[in-house]
């Protein structure tokens, strides 16, 4: 597995600093949270198994952010945009 960098740039190039996050905010990990009644839940526990629990939260509401562009508990109308 790549190291993790959270503040890395997402990259989609396998083993890259940036691939963890290109994977959960525009790859295929994306559907797998994004659409779930609780994104942010979803989304921090597959990320648990790759970031120390002490920048967990962190790293899931920036990254939740980056990817819907709203930050979690914002309240918002409609279905979740995904940005492509």
């Amino acid at each position: 597995m790549a190291t993790v960098k959270p503040d890395a740039v997402a990259d989609p190039r396998p083993g890259s600093r940036g691939y963890l996050k290109w994977y959960w905010t525009k790859g295929p990990g994306l559907a797998k949270w994004a659409t779930s009644p609780h994104p942010f839940t979803a989304l921090r526990n597959h990320l648990i198994k790759h970031l120390s629990p002490t920048i967990v939260d962190q790293v899931t509401a920036q990254w939740f952010h980056d990817a819907l562009g709203f930050w979690p508990g914002t309240p918002h109308v409609g279905p979740i945009p995904i940005k492509k």
